[in-house]
């Protein structure tokens, strides 16, 4: 897969955009990302908001460019997890399936791609994305070491 590097710099979630990230964490993803999440989130039913669990990561082969996401969503109502399952197999919640749709559908709908092995795992320019869209070439490289 070729690649034509964006200039998307990384930047902290948290700080530049109106999504959530997870208590004890601290999550990068490139511009264009959070851009998309912001669109997906917009398209969530009103109950519930993305919670970022993992972005930038050198030590995890899947998360070098900033281009991954991995998220949970949580009830607005309590804070709570919305009865999906963590990222390591929980049970899975009788209202699970309704509410991982409307994960799916909103970034699906911003241009965000899963990973089909990994329900929380999302991406956008790397080369995972540049495969399942077709895209003549990645957006987004490995980041160097900050």
């Amino acid at each position: 897969m070729s690649l034509d590097e964006s200039t998307d710099a990384l930047v902290d979630v948290a700080a530049s955009a109106p999504l959530t990230v997870a208590p004890g964490r601290h999550a990068l993803l490139r511009f264009g990302v959070v851009q998309r999440l912001v669109v997906a989130q917009s398209l969530l039913p009103r109950s519930v908001r993305f919670v970022v669990v993992a972005g930038h990561d050198l030590r995890d082969a899947t998360h070098l460019t900033g281009g991954a996401v991995d998220l949970t969503l949580f009830s607005v109502d309590g804070g709570l997890p919305a009865q999906l399952p963590c990222c390591h197999g929980d049970p899975v919640a009788p209202a699970a399936p309704r509410r991982l749709q409307s994960l799916i559908g909103a970034l699906g709908a911003a241009g965000l791609v899963n990973d089909p092995r990994r329900w929380w795992h999302w991406s956008y320019g790397d080369s995972p994305w540049a495969d399942t869209t077709g895209a003549a070439h990645a957006r987004y490289g490995p980041v160097p070491r900050l």
